[in-house]
C-alpha cells in the first residue's frame, strides 16, 4: 500500500449518485457555519470533505469539490462571495483529502498528516492569498487573525473526523460492487 493515493473510483452510476449526495452533504455542512464568510470562518464543511475525499480519491473529490463550490457559492449564494481563486482551493481540497484517505487505513498519524498539509495549504496559503488579493488586506494580519482559528480547530477537526471516517469505515461501504 502506497502512501498516498492517486486513483479515483470508476464513473459509474453507483459513483455518480454517491458524489451528488456527498455534495449536497458537503452544502449542508459548510452552511452551518459561524463567522465572517471574507476572513474566518467556523463550519463543519471539513467533514464533508474527508468524506468526499474518502469515498472519491483525489480527481473525483476534486472536481466534486468544484460543483460544492459552484453550487454553494452561485447558486446557493447569500451574498457575492464567488471568485475563481476559492473555486482553485476547493479542487485542492479535495484532490489533497483523496490522496491522504482514499483506499487507507484511517489513523489517527494519517488524520493528522492530512489536517496539517490541508490546512497550511489550502487554507492558510491559498485562501489567505485570494483574501489578500480581493481585499487588499496586509498578509501578517491575514495570517495573525486565521493562524490561531486553524490551530484551534486542528485538534478538533482530528478528533471528529476520526470519530466519522472510522464509523464509516467500520461499514465497509465501496463504490464499487
Amino acid at each position: 500500500m502506497t502512501i498516498l493515493s492517486w486513483s479515483s473510483p470508476r464513473l459509474t452510476t453507483r459513483t455518480l449518485t454517491l458524489t451528488a449526495f456527498l455534495i449536497a452533504l458537503n452544502v449542508v455542512l459548510g452552511k452551518l457555519a459561524v463567522g465572517s464568510e471574507s476572513l474566518v470562518k467556523f463550519s463543519f464543511g471539513f467533514l464533508g470533505t474527508m468524506l468526499l475525499g474518502y469515498f472519491l480519491g483525489p480527481w473525483l473529490g476534486g472536481v466534486a469539490k468544484i460543483l460544492y463550490d459552484l453550487i454553494a457559492n452561485t447558486l446557493l449564494a447569500t451574498s457575492s462571495q464567488f471568485f475563481i481563486g476559492f473555486t482553485l482551493t476547493a479542487f485542492i481540497s479535495g484532490v489533497i483529502a483523496g490522496m491522504f484517505l482514499h483506499n487507507h487505513k484511517i489513523t489517527w498519524q494519517r488524520l493528522v498528516a492530512y489536517e496539517a498539509v490541508q490546512m497550511l495549504v489550502t487554507n492558510l496559503f491559498f485562501n489567505t492569498l485570494w483574501i489578500h488579493l480581493l481585499y487588499q488586506a496586509p498578509w501578517a494580519a491575514l495570517i495573525a487573525v486565521r493562524g490561531p482559528k486553524n490551530l484551534l480547530m486542528f485538534p478538533l477537526e482530528v478528533i471528529l473526523g476520526l470519530m466519522v471516517l472510522r464509523s464509516v469505515s467500520r461499514l465497509k461501504l465501496s463504490v464499487t460492487k
